[in-house]
């Protein structure tokens, strides 16, 4: 007899949202399992009346069986006696508390190519002192050592990570003999702006083990290039294009995410850009695409670069994606919705930034707020870690706010989705897509259905 034959009671899980759709209907979402569904009539009222009240106890009905299964399958539908939050509790320390992850994020240089128009970083740094290099090569030694290592992850930013490529090459062709060799999970990274991404470049990254790429492009290309331009103010545009042009020529297995920095100025011409994309790309699932408002990142044109944010900007976001699902672009977005996908990698404890001159930090953005050098490398391995200043980073989250232990986004984001606003504004961080998460998961619903993926809505 299986446990839903058994009788017993059940009640809705507190992770639940539901929210009436404007085509009709419900969408419904747990972020304890990162379920999004759409519910059409007639079906959609009793979903609602088996859903709404958290409080409600509830036994599985003959008639009704197939539904009620349904529901408790997609984790809508606990055991009465569960407690959620003792198991959200459990999701947010498993992440703290593992020892067999180490995620770097390692910038072979500060310099860059480029001078975005609302770029926050001084390109202070070059190339990446040799003696970095071993300190990179010790710590994952020692870490292994001490612990051994599951997976390592790999992330090269920048500056523009592709001006320093020999430092790439040489520290993942280290990574590559030593993961092999101790049977350690290995996966690798780049953000990029893909101008120097040529085609033999691209084929050497994956030779590398590097095959998953970050590229921006910000409208078509009047668009892009008046605010993504060389140094001296050169084009770039049609180079990121040609080079990606090239990728999709490749029959290897390899993701590219496409963004689009967005501002209130320019959000109009992305359509545009969309269009273009769409004909080089739809269809083509190693490409997808994602949408972000400009924010004020702390660059010097802070007040010059329209800066957008709030629930226009919100909003606007789903309306490219929806465009893009349209155009046959696949999308991203979802992935944030689901446990652990809202959390900020400044806030997991085996997460590190390691600059060209070995200065540790837990975040990309805020190059240069003292509280983020959390330590600095040396040369044998040691990260010389400073547990005051890691704790701002790891330990403000909802083991420490009330209000995110009892907030239906608690799996997905803990309270974690941005240490970095706890600590410029000393509140909640409370992601976008959390706070208008009505617009959001019928919007992915919708973009579900049309597309067919695997994570398609019910009817």
């Amino acid at each position: 007899m299986s446990h839903a034959d058994r009788g017993d009671a059940y009640k809705p899980s507190r992770f639940n949202v539901v929210t009436r759709a404007e085509a009709g209907g419900l969408v419904i979402y747990n972020s304890m399992r990162g379920s999004i569904f759409r519910i059409t009539p007639p079906t959609d009222d009793r979903v609602h009346d088996l859903l709404h009240n958290r409080n409600a106890l509830l036994r599985r009905d003959e008639r009704e069986g197939e539904l009620f299964d349904a529901l408790l399958a997609r984790g809508f539908l606990v055991d009465a006696d569960h407690d959620e939050l003792a198991a959200a509790e459990e999701v947010s320390s498993r992440r703290k508390n593992r020892t067999d992850v180490l995620d770097l994020i390692i910038m072979p240089t500060e310099a860059c190519n480029f001078r975005c128009h609302y770029c926050y970083e001084d390109f202070a740094l070059g190339r990446m002192l040799t003696s970095v290099r071993e300190g990179v090569r010790n710590l994952v030694r020692a870490r292994h050592a001490a612990t051994p290592l599951r997976r390592l992850t790999v992330s090269w930013f920048g500056g523009e990570p592709l001006v320093a490529f020999e430092v790439i090459e040489e520290l993942s062709a280290f990574f590559l003999s030593f993961c092999e060799e101790n049977g350690v999970e290995y996966s690798s990274a780049v953000t990029t702006n893909g101008y120097l991404l040529t085609e033999d470049v691209a084929r050497r990254c994956l030779d590398l083990g590097i095959n998953r790429y970050q590229i921006t492009l910000d409208g078509p290309r009047d668009a892009h290039d008046s605010s993504r331009y060389l140094i001296g103010g050169g084009r770039t545009y049609d180079t990121i294009v040609a080079n990606l042009d090239a990728m999709a020529g490749f029959t290897d297995d390899f993701h590219v995410t496409l963004r689009t920095n967005f501002t209130s100025e320019n959000d109009a011409r992305v359509p545009e850009l969309i269009d273009e994309l769409a004909r080089h790309f739809a269809g083509d699932a190693r490409f997808d695409a994602i949408y972000r408002p400009v924010g004020e990142w702390g660059g010097p044109q802070d007040g010059e670069t329209g800066a957008h944010s709030g629930k226009e900007a919100e909003l606007r976001k789903l309306e490219l994606c929806s465009h893009a699902a349209d155009h046959g672009l696949s999308h991203g977005d979802d992935r944030m919705l689901r446990p652990h996908g809202s959390v900020c990698y400044a806030a997991s404890p085996w997460s590190f930034v390691i600059r060209p001159n070995g200065v540790v930090n837990k975040c990309t953005v805020a190059l240069r707020d003292e509280r983020n050098a959390v330590g600095l490398l040396r040369e044998d391995g040691d990260l010389g870690l400073n547990a005051e200043r890691m704790g701002l980073w790891v330990d403000t989250d909802d083991t420490s706010d009330s209000g995110c232990q009892t907030c239906f986004f608690r799996p997905a984001c803990q309270g974690a989705a941005c240490p970095l606003v706890r600590l410029e504004e000393e509140r909640r961080p409370c992601p976008p897509h959390k706070v208008w998460i009505g617009p959001t998961i019928e919007t992915y619903a919708a973009m579900a259905r049309r597309t067919a993926r695997p994570r398609a809505a019910a009817e």
